[in-house]
């Protein structure tokens, strides 16, 4: 044992940073949130125990479950299309048929690099309800086939809030999928198509015979980056809405910052994040458990 240590001492000393700052901002503030949860405390007095009643409080808060529930109906929104035009990208540029593809992916991968302040900038403008391009856009076709048009107040409605919010995350996040499709495609032997090929079958048929099934485990993993990236969600909602009008809008990561930050309710907030957390695991779970059990 000493002469393995010594032997490779020079390999412990270099990979030490990694573990001492895991360790103090990564190890530590879990260990922490978790012990805060069964806390009262407001970052300024003394941490009182409280045992279980952060959880009881919680299963009783309205506010909390509404916000789950609006994080649900946000994720059924805008999930599906960003995954679909994801996977339409994807297969146009890993098609032949494509070019100048490497501008073609950058155009598409920019919304996910675009700083939030800009995005939320441009769609405040998109949205506006008597000046935006939007609304714009919308009386003009209306106007086309003479139908009556109302400007949609988008950000002013309980009813648009989710929606827009919804248009803002396909156009961020479509490129961020596409990209790990797109690998996904790449990495398809190719022997597969020319078999389907052989026995005739048309692109169409190789696309739903082989691409899709072969693409299945790519499917569910974007899915539950998607689920949990809603869930945490922070940047977009709080800029562009902050949740609101009223709570239409907020999601849970919306609800605990609110806890955190204005409540100072820090362990209320560290023991809902760790409830949700667990759920959120139990799910991911779940969406795997098919694809580990017929994995080679």
């Amino acid at each position: 044992m000493d002469r393995s240590w010594k032997r490779n001492r020079w390999f412990y000393l270099f990979v030490s940073p990694f573990f001492l700052l895991f360790a103090v901002f990564g190890l530590y503030p879990l260990l922490f949130s978790f012990v805060l949860g069964f806390m009262r405390w407001d970052g300024l007095s003394e941490p009182v125990f409280v045992g279980w009643s952060n959880l009881a409080t919680l299963l009783h808060d309205e506010a909390f479950f509404r916000c789950l529930w609006n994080t649900v109906v946000l994720g059924a929104m805008y999930i599906p299309p960003m995954l679909l035009l994801a996977f339409l990208f994807a297969l146009a540029l890993n098609s032949a048929l494509v070019r100048f593809k490497s501008l073609f992916r950058a155009a598409v991968f920019l919304p996910c690099v675009t700083p939030m302040v800009v995005a939320a900038i441009v769609f405040g403008l998109l949205y506006g309800q008597e000046t935006g391009l939007l609304n714009y856009l919308l009386a003009e076709a209306a106007a086309v086939l003479g139908v009556p048009f109302d400007p949609i107040p988008w950000l002013e409605s309980e009813r648009w809030s989710k929606a827009s919010l919804a248009l803002l995350l396909v156009w961020r996040w479509t490129g961020y999928n596409m990209v790990l499709m797109l690998s996904g495609l790449q990495g398809i032997d190719t022997a597969y198509y020319e078999a389907a090929r052989i026995d005739g079958a048309s692109a169409l048929q190789r696309l739903r015979l082989v691409t899709i099934p072969l693409m299945m485990p790519v499917f569910v993993f974007c899915v539950i980056l998607s689920l949990v990236g809603t869930l945490y969600m922070f940047d977009e909602i709080f800029v562009l809405t902050k949740g609101g009008p009223g709570t239409s809008s907020m999601n849970f990561g919306v609800y605990l910052f609110n806890q955190s930050f204005v409540d100072f309710r820090f362990g209320y907030a560290s023991a809902a994040a760790y409830v949700v957390s667990f759920f959120a695991f139990c799910v991911s779970l779940l969406l795997l458990k098919p694809w580990k059990e017929i994995a080679p």
